[in-house]
């Protein structure tokens, strides 16, 4: 096991933090994952069991159910990864400390929305748990039972979201643009 005082200049308690953070975004990552795998699952069943003229009620809500599931689960890991798409193409002609300010800025400004977003989402959940709304298609499920992995997602990426904002604030070291450094290759030297 790496030596938690090594990891960016930060104390052992904060390094287990991080660790046990990293954990979750890809524990999350692999259930969206997982989700990808059930869209494809759904969507090929509801393709053979129309070509053998057998309707099956609820596959095409599923497909959605977990379509929702792996873009708000995925979100999280994809965001430590890098993967999101980021406007850069200003920010790489601002000078160093601009740079790193609009930065914070943005990925402070992130944080508060997907907060707030996950906010509410956990209260849509809530209420459709209250009042027992079912869904409107065939399968007559429970939305919340649809709806909980969704708010979950968004939960876990404010937290990634708030994690980085809190990494950069303390450290100066972004999370992200590290991970940018091996995105970039020089031309002629692929």
């Amino acid at each position: 096991m790496a030596d938690p005082d090594r990891h960016n200049g930060i104390g052992g308690a904060v390094w287990y933090v991080e660790t046990a953070l990293d954990r979750l975004y890809r524990f999350c990552g692999a259930l969206a994952a997982v989700a990808i795998v059930l869209i494809a699952v759904f969507v090929g069943a509801s393709v053979v069991t129309r070509l053998m003229g057998v309707y099956v009620g609820g596959l095409t809500e599923g497909a959605g159910y977990a379509m929702a599931a792996a873009g708000s689960l995925g979100c999280a890991y994809a965001f430590g990864a890098g993967a999101h798409i980021r406007v850069d193409l200003g920010l790489n002609a601002c000078p160093p400390g601009l740079r790193r300010r609009l930065d914070q800025f943005a990925t402070a400004a992130a944080s508060v929305a997907v907060c707030f977003l996950a906010f509410y989402f956990l209260r849509m959940v809530r209420i459709s748990w209250i009042y027992g709304d079912i869904s409107d298609g065939s399968d007559g499920l429970p939305l919340w039972l649809p709806q909980l992995p969704a708010a979950i997602g968004l939960v876990v990426f404010a937290i990634a979201l708030v994690h980085a904002a809190l990494h950069y604030a303390l450290t100066g070291e972004s999370r992200i643009r590290d991970n940018d450094e091996a995105l970039l290759v020089e031309p002629g030297k692929e």
